[in-house]
Parts: C-alpha cells; sequence; structure tokens
C-alpha cells in the first residue's frame, strides 16, 4: 500500500467481480408452475446470480445458481450451506423464496437458490462505488440494521462468516438484507472450513484456527463500520500496515496514536473520529476473539446508543444523498 490508505478494494479487482457480462443470451427456467425468464447476470461471482422475471406476475427475483458436484454425483456442499438459511425469515436477511438441489439445464446439472431481488444493489455500490459520504446516521441506521439480521443468524449457533459491503444487500425501500451465506457455519458442522473475504476476515481465519465463528462475524462488522465511515478506506492491510507503519501493533500499544495516524492518512481532523466510535471499532477487531464484544455488548455501546433514522426516514435520507450527488 502506498501512504496513504487506498480505496477497498481496488476498482479494478472489485468491477472484475461484481460487474455482469455483457455477452448474455436470456433462456427460460421453469421453477414448479412457474416459467421464468433469466433476463442478465447480475454478479460475476464464484457463484452466478441472474435477474429472473415470473412471465406470470412479472415479479422479479434472483438466481443463483451451484454446479453440480461430479465427484459425489450430488449438490455442491454450498448450495447445502445456502439453502439452510431458507428456514431463516427476518426482516434484515434475504428471504429465499425456493430451492431446487437438482435441474437439468439442457446438458449441465446444477442446483439453484432463488431470492427476493434487492433492487437497489448493495452497500458497496450505495457508498463507495458512488463515493457518497453517507454520514454517522445512515451508518449507524445501516449498522443496526445488520445488527439486528445477524443477531437472528447467532440465536440459532450459526455465523454467516462472509460478512462484506457487497452481501449487504438493499431492497427497494434502502432497507439492508443480509446475503450469500455458501461460506456460513452451522452448529452441526464440524469445522470452519472457509478462509473468508480478504480484508473482512479475521486473523483467526487467515491462520485456519477458528474455532469462534460469532467473533469471526464481528471482527468483520468492525471493518465494515470503518469503510463506511471513510467511504472505503481501510484500517491497515491484511499484515497489519499501512505503508511502512504497524498500525495493528500501534492499535495494541499506542491507541491516541493510531487515531492520529488514521486521521492523517485520510487527511482529516482529529475530530472525525469521535471517541465513542473509536472505542466501539478497537474492541470489535481485537486480535483476541475472546476480547470481542457480542452482539448484546455491541448494543450497550455509547455509539451504537444514539440517532438513527425510521424505517420511512432512511430511503428519503438515502434518496437525498444521491441526488446531491447527481448535482
Amino acid at each position: 500500500m502506498s501512504s496513504n490508505i487506498q480505496r477497498f478494494p481496488s476498482v479494478e479487482s472489485v468491477s472484475s467481480s461484481c460487474t455482469a457480462s455483457t455477452d448474455f443470451e436470456p433462456f427460460y427456467l421453469y421453477e414448479n408452475d412457474h416459467k421464468l425468464y433469466i433476463t442478465r447476470k447480475l454478479c460475476e461471482s464464484k457463484f452466478p446470480v441472474f435477474l429472473a422475471k415470473d412471465s406470470s406476475t412479472e415479479k422479479l427475483f434472483a438466481i443463483k445458481f451451484f454446479p453440480w458436484d461430479e465427484q459425489t454425483d450430488q449438490p455442491s456442499k454450498y448450495f447445502h450451506k445456502e439453502d439452510r438459511f431458507s428456514k431463516h425469515s427476518h426482516p434484515n436477511i434475504i428471504s429465499i423464496t425456493s430451492s431446487n438441489p437438482e435441474y437439468q439445464a439442457e446438458n449441465v446439472k446444477v442446483s439453484y437458490i432463488m431470492m427476493d431481488y434487492a433492487s437497489n444493489g448493495d452497500l458497496y455500490e450505495l457508498a463507495i462505488t458512488n463515493n457518497i459520504h453517507l454520514g454517522d446516521i445512515i451508518i449507524r441506521t445501516y449498522f443496526h440494521q445488520l445488527i439486528a439480521g445477524l443477531e437472528a443468524i447467532h440465536s440459532q449457533g450459526a455465523a454467516h462468516l462472509d460478512l462484506k459491503l457487497e452481501n449487504l444487500l438493499l431492497d427497494e425501500n434502502f432497507q439492508l438484507k443480509i446475503a450469500d451465506f455458501d461460506a456460513s457455519f452451522m452448529p452441526e458442522d464440524r469445522k470452519v472450513e472457509t478462509k473468508g473475504s480478504m480484508y473482512y476476515r479475521a486473523p483467526e481465519m487467515i491462520e485456519g484456527n477458528c474455532y469462534n465463528p460469532q467473533a469471526a462475524d464481528v471482527y468483520s462488522l468492525g471493518i465494515i463500520l470503518f469503510l463506511l465511515k471513510t467511504d472505503g478506506r481501510l484500517p491497515f492491510d491484511e499484515r497489519g500496515f499501512v505503508g511502512d507503519v504497524d498500525m495493528r501493533r500501534l492499535l495494541r500499544t499506542n491507541k491516541n496514536m493510531f487515531w492520529r495516524k488514521q486521521c492523517e492518512f485520510l487527511g482529516e481532523k482529529a475530530s472525525f473520529f469521535t471517541y465513542d466510535f473509536r472505542k466501539l471499532f478497537e474492541r470489535l477487531i481485537d486480535v483476541d476473539p475472546l476480547n470481542r464484544p457480542n452482539l448484546a455488548q455491541i448494543k450497550e455501546c455509547v455509539w451504537y446508543s444514539k440517532y438513527t433514522y425510521s424505517y420511512e426516514e432512511l430511503p428519503n435520507q438515502i434518496i437525498k444523498k444521491l441526488n446531491d450527488f447527481d448535482e
């Protein structure tokens, strides 16, 4: 990294993974009694996601396809990981409307998950791609929604393990929906298999010794919070550095200097990060998972307890931000 904290991640790396290909031929998929017209690819991710329209109702859905496991002649384990969350119903978790473990598409066998379509993209697009400064109240409102959805997940003994801005979708009212559970952990799982996503993942996930999956989710919350606050700047790279400065060590040994350096890198005044924000962030990304707060403890933090927008207020505030950006 350069001497300044870079935008996260590089524009090139994100656009290559989240921008749909223009070389696409629409096709039909038959879901029970419904004829679905697959109009375009939404995302060029590990498991592609397509936009589908119900031919009779014209309702839009997102469909995520998983390749068939030819070695076992079974659906992919990633399909099963995602499908487990079809039983979850929460305002801040994407609704899985149906799933099919075995679908024959011409000469190819696949599995798929059909979900509600989040028409306003994701938090990365909203804040980082558009280069919009959301401000503390909007950030806190989305953080509340993220915590609410994650509470429903953690209450089942589960963990998401791939929390990142791209997996936090926004519906037609700009309400947050946690999505993409193909890396998730459930109590019946023997161990954590995923390494998570670069920059968001906890140190123990990088090292392959994650024994507290829910604490790993909490670490990702800290990175998400920092990125939203700084319009997409990382607190440090995965080694803990910014340039040649060991910021992780500085956070451990001299917190005041850590924050002075962050403001220096960002070109901001010392008041940019409030005391309450700093204390919350420091706890969320503690290297020791045992020292990180659980979700109930996060909700007791001073920064968390301050003002948020209501369900009705939030979309108006977002639209205002977008209109200001266009001007």
